[in-house]
């Protein structure tokens, strides 16, 4: 038998239970914070952009999100100018001042104008950034004074001067010839391509960023709430007050076009500025249609497209387009409601 120490054994003793309640003091303290951690707090910003209202709303752990918002609102400012057609900064403008000239340009832009005329191919002219010339016609560009319904002789002249196929690119010395006077007028991806940069940069600080970024009703999310939760996003009546429904995002982006956005009455008839590149006269048959897609480039532009071309078939629309990538609802002119079954994956959490 070994001899033993009663006394030693008593410290010995001591020791483990002061360890323990150590031990168990630190785990309770952290699973406290656990408990108590509060969620990502998210920073908002509002501003004016694109001719619409912005509205950033970031959180991230690594900087301050405030930092992330103010370089995203300065961004789509500069979008603002660089692609209006009436800002004497604008490169557009300059283009649709040097007609049958070819003309250099940057990187950025001749990408972005590759993708507009990509665009037209794939929606058949349904979207077609050469309408410039028609948006002038009935006065929604500039400060939307000259706002009016043409003659249809008016419109016939003006059709000649619309058409994607009259951009010509020159890829190896990187410029554009704008022929037969057609004007350019990106207003129909500008805001999506916004969006989608707007996105890149808040991940380019922080690539554990979440939140998202609205212009004008349409959004693209950084990344899900509180990191795990969609953002839930209401479909606007197009007559009247209120919402008809909800979707939900955890990534992607959602555009709406709709004919209560930009319009003017006369006589009792509703022009909107959604124009039909074939006819020359607002869209018909449709009062608002919403796109989701995985970025807001496409989200965008098939909001447009499919706004025209829902008026001529849209049952076109609803089946042909999720091929596209883009999910659709439709609302039609007699108040009827059409979605493609891939847009209903959407209205579940």
């Amino acid at each position: 038998m070994w001899p033993t120490d009663s006394k030693n054994i008593r410290v010995t003793r001591q020791r483990v239970f002061l360890f323990s309640f150590l031990l168990l003091a630190v785990l309770g303290f952290f699973l406290t914070m656990i408990l108590l951690r509060k969620p990502a707090e998210y920073y908002e910003l509002k501003g004016f952009a694109l001719g619409t209202y912005v509205r950033i709303v970031v959180s991230s752990k690594r900087m301050n999100p405030k930092i992330i918002a103010e370089a995203i609102l300065d961004d789509m400012q500069r979008i603002t100018y660089k692609f209006s057609t009436t800002d004497p900064r604008s490169v557009l403008k300059m283009l649709n001042e040097r007609p049958d000239e070819w003309v250099d340009v940057d990187e950025e832009t001749f990408a972005l104008l590759k993708a507009a005329y990509a665009f037209a191919e794939l929606t058949e002219g349904a979207f077609d950034p050469t309408i410039g010339s028609l948006l002038e016609l009935w006065g929604f560009q500039g400060n939307y004074e000259n706002l009016r319904v043409p003659s249809k002789e008016e419109i016939s002249k003006t059709l000649e001067r619309v058409g994607y196929t009259n951009v010509h690119f020159d890829e190896k010395r990187m410029r554009v010839m704008l022929k037969n006077g057609v004007k350019l007028d990106l207003g129909g991806i500008a805001k999506g391509y916004a969006l989608e940069r707007a996105k890149k940069i808040a991940l380019s600080f922080d690539p554990q960023a979440t939140g998202f970024v609205e212009a004008g009703g349409d959004i693209v999310v950084v990344g899900p709430k509180f990191g795990k939760y969609p953002w839930v996003i209401g479909v606007k009546n197009p007559r009247g007050e209120g919402i008809v429904g909800y979707i939900y995002l955890k990534s992607g982006a959602v555009a709406t076009s709709g004919d209560y956005e930009r319009y003017f009455e006369v006589d009792g008839v509703r022009y909107h500025h959604i124009l039909d590149p074939k006819s020359g006269y607002p869209a018909q048959g449709v009062w608002s249609i919403t796109v989701i897609s995985e970025d807001a480039v496409t989200a965008d532009v098939l909001a447009t497209a499919g706004f025209v071309e829902a008026g001529r078939d849209w049952k076109k629309v609803v089946l042909d387009f999720p091929r596209m990538g883009g999910h659709v609802m439709l609302i039609l002119s007699s108040g009827e409601v059409k979605k493609s079954d891939t847009f209903e994956l959407f209205e579940k959490q």
